[in-house]
């Protein structure tokens, strides 16, 4: 079983023939206003770091810790611009929800060396990424709303520093047991609930499946310190650069991580592991 490292140097490589599924990153980076104006209105040195999981897209907002207040939800609009948001945040989700159920069944067809069809993939899985994209999205409602915790630009009340304490140990067992989710969708072409078991019994068993989430947290860990400097401490170039670079990443991982689901999984095809070197790969051609 190939390391996290060699993982990744084959979904890089696979990115750059790839490149324009690089433009979904693109597209729902630029699409998350709330961090951007987060960004541009911040003023002064910041510091921080980020961890996390392959749980969707992987954009440049995977690696940068953005200085905020309040609790916001991630739809790319703003909940506070009501009631234009009553229509925008819908539409915010269907467009997200559309572009990433492209994404996904286009990256699934890399993985097995086949031709994608990103319009066919919309349409085929549209439905489970829409199921995907809403759930965070209803969780995450009641905080963004004030309902629970300190709402969209209050201050932290001590009872929402408990709420919020608890609930990262809960966000990291969930994403550690759900986070093949996504993949399995378009491995196995099944629903949420179906893909959703599978990735739990995935997560029960460990071994590999346990290595490369930590693997990948530790990942996001390294390089979310230099991204948080370069995007927020100089955002006039920073903003644009990470959104690109962070989008040619980010489809590296979500390569890298397909096509390890497709390996662990045994309903998943997968393909064999003799080189990650382009003029060896089953998708490269020959010199003419």
């Amino acid at each position: 079983m190939p390391d996290f490292v060699t993982r990744l140097v084959d979904g890089w490589e696979r990115a750059l023939r790839h490149a324009p599924l690089v433009l979904v990153p693109i597209v729902l980076a630029a699409m998350d206003a709330n961090k951007i104006r987060s960004v541009l209105a911040f003023d002064g040195l910041h510091l921080g770091f980020k961890v996390g999981a392959p749980l969707s897209v992987v954009t440049v907002w995977q690696f940068v810790s953005v200085p905020k207040s309040g609790v916001s939800v991630d739809t790319g609009v703003p909940l506070e611009l009501l009631p234009f948001a009553a229509v925008s945040v819908p539409v915010a989700l269907v467009v997200q929800s559309a572009l990433t159920a492209g994404y996904f069944g286009s990256v699934a067809d890399v993985v097995r060396g086949q031709e994608y069809d990103f319009v066919a993939n919309v349409a085929a899985y549209f439905r489970p990424f829409f199921v995907l994209t809403l759930l965070p999205f209803l969780a995450l409602l009641p905080l963004a709303l004030g309902v629970v915790g300190p709402g969209l630009s209050g201050g932290v009340p001590a009872g929402a520093l408990a709420v919020v304490a608890l609930g990262i140990p809960v966000f990291v067992a969930l994403a550690y047991l759900f986070y093949a989710t996504p993949y399995l969708v378009v491995l196995r072409d099944v629903g949420v609930v179906d893909a959703a078991r599978g990735s739990y019994a995935l997560a029960l068993r460990g071994g590999p499946y346990l290595s490369y989430f930590l693997g990948f947290a530790l990942f996001v860990l390294a390089v979310s310190p230099v991204a948080t400097v370069v995007v927020v401490n100089v955002p006039l170039l920073g903003v644009p650069l990470g959104v690109v670079g962070g989008g040619v990443l980010g489809l590296a991982a979500n390569l890298a991580t397909a096509r390890f689901v497709a390996d662990v999984d045994p309903e998943s095809a997968s393909t064999a592991w003799e080189s990650v070197s382009p003029t060896t790969d089953e998708e490269s051609t020959t010199d003419e």
